[in-house]
């Protein structure tokens, strides 16, 4: 495991104070510190849960902590956010926001503000929130590059003096990745359905096949038709297609723009119940063991990859490593073991356009995700 000189130091406190390895993966007898009497915590809880490892990563994330918030939605907690610029720039995870509730964001001195959303990236699934604050800490960035497979990792919570919400290690470096290589998502049982086969096209998503009788047939929809927009959200691929289907509820109306040809072609189309589902998902089924699991949680370009347990209302905020430097941003928990993060150095890059707007800005909030490559929106 690669540690620089502070890893080091914490490393060695954390695995004197627990006696454990992190893995996990050394016998009892190899585990046990001789004259050292086993606390009761650590027979009961795993390595990444145990109180007192928590409590040695407290210096790690004191420095990166003061620039991570809360951010609500219809007075739910929806994600964290990362502080991006003193004067009120906040990151955070796009597809957590509620469509028709405007958030609010919590600073760590208890003060709720309202937040407007500036700029959105689809394909990140970012949102950049402004708020009416001046002089707040913007995040530290580090670079996801140098970090190795099995560096030690944390995530700070935004709450003064608290531990991290979070900890583990670094399980596949940062990595440009094709939808298919993502975790299929389940669509949620009473989300929309309009009936189609997508494939990627030039500017939109591509219907290659209309099942009769359905809401897209009703609606006049047709093979070769070229998906630009959705109830007023941009269409850039097929994950962009299906998420914003999904957030959608059967019997609502929505209006769909395509391109037919040379032509540009507007319909409504009524969205259908969808129909159950078939087979049973062994690996879905294993990975939502003891975890819920983010609804958005594939498509994006590129992730590292972690083994942290991120709850997905703690997307949002900023990865760190032990220095406490940002080398990314949590976006999605995709498994039992398997969290993702956009890379700094990506998420650097889109920080001006979010807060400018030259991105979207977002008139619904997409919800879940399904492979891409052929795929049904449903």
């Amino acid at each position: 495991m690669k540690t620089n000189g502070v890893g080091r130091k914490w490393l060695a406190v954390a695995v004197t104070l627990l006696g454990v390895s992190l893995a996990g993966a050394l016998p009892a007898s190899a585990q046990r510190v001789p004259g050292r009497r086993t606390a009761p915590e650590d027979k009961t809880t795993g390595f990444r849960e145990n109180p007192r490892l928590l409590a040695v990563f407290k210096n790690v994330v004191a420095g990166p902590g003061k620039s991570v918030v809360r951010v609500r939605s219809d007075d739910k907690d929806v994600a964290l956010g990362t502080v991006v610029a003193a004067d009120g720039y906040v990151l955070t995870k796009n597809s957590e926001l509620l469509p028709g509730a405007r958030p609010t964001v919590v600073l760590r001195d208890g003060r709720k503000l309202d937040a407007k959303v500036t700029g959105v990236d689809l394909k990140h699934d970012l949102a950049m929130l402004k708020i009416d604050a001046k002089n707040l800490v913007p995040v530290q960035w580090g670079e996801s590059r140098s970090a190795a497979v099995g560096d030690l990792l944390a995530a700070p919570g935004p709450d003064a003096d608290a531990e991290p919400v979070a900890v583990g290690v670094l399980s596949v470096a940062a990595r440009a990745v094709r939808p298919r290589d993502l975790p299929p998502s389940t669509p949620p049982a009473n989300s929309g359905y309009l009936g189609v086969m997508l494939e990627e096209a030039e500017g939109g998503a591509r219907i290659v096949m209309v099942t009769p009788r359905s809401a897209a047939a009703n609606a006049g929809l047709r093979e070769r038709d070229v998906v630009t927009l959705i109830a007023g959200t941009p269409i850039i691929d097929a994950e962009t297609m299906i998420n914003t289907i999904q957030h959608h509820r059967p019997g609502e109306a929505v209006t769909i723009k395509v391109r037919r040809g040379e032509k540009e072609v507007e319909v409504e189309a009524t969205l259908d119940k969808r129909p159950p589902e078939t087979g049973f998902d062994r690996r879905d089924y294993q990975n939502k063991l003891g975890s819920a699991l983010s609804n958005r949680r594939g498509g994006f370009p590129q992730v590292l990859q972690h083994d942290m347990a991120i709850r997905p209302m703690d997307c949002g905020g900023p990865v760190v490593d032990l220095d406490g430097k940002a080398i990314g941003v949590n976006i999605a928990r995709a498994g039992r073991v398997e969290s993702y993060a956009l890379p700094a150095e990506a998420v650097q890059a889109l920080i001006e356009e979010l807060k400018n707007g030259k991105l979207a800005v977002r008139t619904e909030s997409p919800g879940t995700t399904k492979p891409a490559g052929t795929q049904a929106a449903k």
